[in-house]
């Protein structure tokens, strides 16, 4: 009878080697100028608003005045800005290697 591929059943075989190629792709587009300039906007914005950082840092409560809140909507913005800047270039790698696979086996 034939091995039931399901999710769970390929992360429990694969997880080390899958996670690793997620990371490995997810940090190529840590080079691409608009991943930069989030990353230099959020350490400014660590650097005015020290709370901010101790917020999203430490599990320990921390009082915030507006001015904070308001740059911690900025930092979580530029987050998931760079979250989603991941995702596509995880997304696009598993395209490329689609493709690649296809063309190995002669389908394409």
């Amino acid at each position: 009878m034939a091995k039931d591929l399901s999710f769970s059943t390929f992360l429990d075989e694969y997880d080390t080697d899958f996670f690793d190629y997620l990371s490995k792709t997810s940090t190529a587009c840590h080079s691409e100028t608009r991943y930069k300039e989030l990353t230099e906007k959020i350490k400014t914005l660590y650097e005015q608003y020290p709370n901010v950082r101790k917020v999203l840092d430490v599990d320990r409560p921390c009082e915030l005045s507006a001015e904070d809140c308001t740059a911690l909507v900025e930092v979580l913005k530029y987050k998931n800005e760079m979250a989603n800047l991941e995702l596509k270039e995880v997304y696009f790698k598993g395209c490329i290697d689609c493709v690649s696979y296809l063309k190995k086996l002669s389908i394409l």
